[in-house]
């Protein structure tokens, strides 16, 4: 049995959690199965080939997808290619999509839902299952968009909302079908390491940025002109309380320059950490005192060992996520007062407050609906495995 990981890539170390999340998984309920990951520039050959990985051969160009034609090639032509470590699409047996939030008029989204509506239609045909794991989808305002999730995603086994947003976005498009779900990230399940090299956490703020706070794409316009000035005011706030302030780099370069401007305008050298490993992203992040992020899964990070953590959003997943676990108090705004930060600050670094054990409360029960994910999971990709013996 091959199963394709679609969507996650080794840059974004929220993408690459829930890899290491879906390869926990498999290796625990299907160690015979294989996988298979199509080339990108967030994934390279090396990576790929570190997890023994099939690559996927993509017969696909823009609007132009004739991966239908791959059950025609002749077994002496796939013979050859799974020589050279390659498979086609007739190989898959199953596809787990972990895009995270890429189905969205706030990227464009009509190519991307085409194809996998495209690709879920004809997995179902042959036997297969495409699997939506928890994700951030939508808004989807086109017709043309409307009508490919209407006409395609209720041919996938598992279509899963990551939030109330996302499902009602999808049920709009669709009218509902019978395997759309709303469950939780399911990233909070993987298990942090703390590296050696990371130690008096308990004294530290960890800071981490997102470039998209800074894009036009983002919705709360005012964060433009003042991001770089609130995470920069944390800083202070830091020293002031005892702490040492550093900044952690969750994504890449384009962060990087983020973070260039946050050290720039604070006027004093910051600790930047750059970890390639996302366990131990997460590691660094739950060992933290506390955390002030603008990465999604950095706050799930945090927010999933019963941590306080102040965010700040651009999109309407941070919303949601901070309604979930009660802690709304913690989701700053735009252009808040160094006064006003310092309060909410304050907040999460008591661990005595309300907010605090409505965190504590909501990880717990999380964590719980997350094994049930995995059970639906289970039953369906066990589905798969018995046909084809």
């Amino acid at each position: 049995m091959i199963i394709e990981l679609k969507g996650v890539e080794f840059e974004n170390k929220g993408a690459e959690l829930m890899l290491h999340g879906i390869l926990q998984r498999i290796e625990q309920y299907w160690p015979d199965a294989e996988i298979a990951l199509t080339p990108g520039a967030k994934a390279p050959y090396k990576l790929r080939a570190s997890l023994g990985a099939w690559q996927k051969l993509s017969l696909r160009k823009s609007y132009l997808d004739v991966n239908f034609l791959a059950k025609f090639l002749p077994n002496i032509l796939t013979a050859k290619l799974k020589g050279f470590g390659i498979v086609t699409e007739a190989d898959i047996d199953v596809i787990i999509d972990a895009s995270g939030f890429s189905y969205s008029d706030q990227w464009g989204s009509d190519l991307r839902v085409r194809h996998a509506a495209a690709e879920a239609s004809r997995l179902k045909a042959k036997g297969g299952a495409y699997i939506f794991m928890p994700q951030a989808m939508g808004p989807f305002n086109q017709d043309s968009t409307q009508k490919l999730i209407k006409n395609g995603f209720p041919n996938a086994a598992l279509v899963c909302a990551r939030d109330k947003d996302t499902y009602n976005h999808l049920f709009q498009a669709s009218g509902g079908f019978s395997s759309l779900r709303q469950y939780k990230d399911f990233t909070n399940a993987v298990t942090g390491i703390v590296p050696e090299y990371f130690v008096d956490g308990d004294k530290k703020l960890c800071i981490i940025p997102n470039k998209n706070m800074v894009n036009p794409r983002n919705k709360h316009s005012q964060w433009l002109d003042s991001y770089i000035d609130t995470l920069v005011s944390f800083a202070h706030l830091a020293v002031e309380k005892k702490l040492t302030p550093f900044l952690l780099n969750h994504e890449g370069d384009e962060d990087g320059e983020v973070i260039a401007k946050i050290i720039e305008k604070f006027g004093q050298p910051l600790e930047v950490i750059k970890e390639e490993n996302p366990l131990m992203v997460k590691g660094i992040i739950q060992a933290s005192k506390v955390a002030v992020c603008s990465r999604y899964h950095g706050c799930i990070s945090a927010l999933s060992a019963g941590k306080s953590c102040i965010g700040t959003s651009w999109s309407h997943k941070y919303e949601r996520l901070y309604e979930e676990y009660n802690a709304e108090a913690l989701l700053i705004k735009p252009k808040m007062t160094h006064e006003a930060l310092s309060e909410v600050l304050s907040l999460a670094l008591d661990t005595e407050s309300e907010v605090a054990k409505e965190v504590a409360k909501k990880a717990s029960v999380f964590k719980q609906e997350t094994e049930q994910l995995w059970q639906d999971v289970k039953a369906i990709v066990d589905s798969i495995a018995q046909a084809k013996k």
